[in-house]
C-alpha cells in the first residue's frame, strides 16, 4: 500500500513547495511510492484527509497558520516541519522584533501606500502577537530545514521516513561541501557589508568576508559559496550552535574568521551585532538563539522589549 502524504504552507513565500516540484523525475519516481493527498501547488484540496507524513511550510504568523497546523497535525502520524520558515521562522521571524500594534501602526498608520486609513484591514485572518516556529505551537516529529532544501533532501528524506535503504541525513555544516580552501593571511581588512570576494577558490573568512558556512547546516550543498556568494545561513544554525549554550553564530564565526586573518574578534563581533537582522535572520525567531544567554539582539538592533513578544 502507498503511504499518504499531505502538505500545507503557512506564512512562507512557497518556495519549499515549488523545490518539492523541482524533484522532476524524482517526484514521478516518487509516485511510485506515496499517494499526494494534498499538496496546494499541484491539487486544489481544500480539507485535510487523513496522511502517514504531513509536510508544513511556512512559520506561524495569523490565526489561519495556527488553525491550518493544529488541523495538519490532527490528521497525520508523522509531521515534517519543511524549511527554515516551519523549522526556525525563518526570514519573517523578524516580526519578533517588534509587537502586532506596532507593526499594524507602522503598516496603517499613515504612509503614501495607505493615506490616513489607521487601522488594519477587516475580516481577515488575525495577525498574531509575533511569529513562531511550527515546534512552538504542535509536536513536530522531523525538521527539514532550508530555503528551500535542496531537492536531494527533500527526497532523502521522505524515503528515509519511508524506511527506504539509503544514506542518511548528515548533521554536517555547509563548510562540508564547500570548494574554497581555509588559508591563514595576515593584513587583511574586515570588509563590511561585502558578500563576494576577489579569489573564487579562497576562503571567504581568509578574505576578510562574513561567512555563515561554518555555522549553518548543509541542507544546500553550498550552492552560494561555491558560486561566489557567502553563505547567509539560510537553513539554520548547525547542531553545534543548536546543542551548546555557550556557542554563538558570532562568537564562532569571529573566532574562526579571528585566527585566519588577524582582524581582532572583537571587532567582528560588534559588525556582527550590529547587521543581527542580517546574519540571524533566518533563525532570529526561534528559542534556540534568543534563549542563549549571549544573545541580546534587540538591544543590539535597538529594539525596546514593550511591545514585543512576551515571555522573554
Amino acid at each position: 500500500m502507498k503511504a499518504r502524504i499531505s502538505t500545507e504552507w503557512l506564512s512562507g513565500c512557497s518556495g519549499c513547495h515549488v523545490a518539492m516540484v523541482d524533484l522532476h523525475e524524482k517526484l514521478v519516481n516518487l509516485v511510485e511510492d506515496v499517494e499526494f493527498v494534498r499538496i496546494p501547488v499541484l491539487m486544489d484540496e481544500k480539507g485535510y484527509p487523513k496522511a502517514d507524513i504531513g509536510i508544513v511550510e511556512g512559520a506561524v504568523r495569523s490565526s489561519h497558520d495556527r488553525e491550518a497546523l493544529l488541523k495538519m497535525r490532527g490528521s497525520v502520524r508523522t509531521l515534517i516541519a519543511f524549511g527554515t520558515c516551519a523549522s526556525y521562522g525563518g526570514p519573517s521571524g523578524i516580526g519578533w522584533l517588534h509587537g502586532k500594534k506596532s507593526i499594524l501602526d507602522k503598516v496603517y498608520g499613515g504612509n503614501p501606500t495607505t493615506g490616513s486609513q489607521e487601522k488594519a484591514p477587516t475580516g481577515v485572518p488575525e495577525l498574531e502577537e509575533s511569529v513562531v516556529p511550527i515546534d512552538e505551537v504542535v509536536k513536530v516529529d522531523f525538521q527539514l530545514p532550508g530555503c528551500p532544501p535542496h531537492p536531494y533532501h527533500i527526497a532523502l528524506a521522505i524515503r528515509t521516513l519511508l524506511g527506504a535503504p539509503g544514506p542518511a541525513l548528515d548533521a554536517k555544516p555547509v563548510c562540508a561541501q564547500c570548494n574554497r580552501k581555509m588559508e591563514k593571511r595576515t593584513g587583511v581588512t574586515l570588509l563590511k557589508g561585502a558578500v563576494t570576494a576577489p579569489e573564487k577558490d579562497v576562503c571567504f573568512l581568509s578574505q576578510g568576508v562574513v561567512c555563515l558556512g561554518s555555522v549553518t547546516l548543509n541542507r544546500c550543498q553550498a550552492q552560494c559559496p561555491n558560486r561566489g556568494v557567502a553563505c547567509a545561513g539560510c537553513a539554520g544554525p548547525s547542531p553545534a550552535i543548536i546543542m551548546e549554550p555557550q556557542l554563538d553564530i558570532r562568537t564562532m564565526v569571529a573566532r574562526r574568521m579571528g585566527l585566519l586573518t588577524g582582524i581582532p574578534e572583537e571587532e567582528i563581533r560588534k559588525y556582527i551585532e550590529e547587521e543581527a537582522k542580517t546574519f540571524y535572520s533566518y533563525a532570529l525567531s526561534s528559542p534556540v538563539i534568543y534563549r542563549k544567554p549571549t544573545v541580546e539582539i534587540r538591544e543590539w538592533t535597538s529594539v525596546p522589549s514593550s511591545g514585543a513578544r512576551e515571555g522573554i
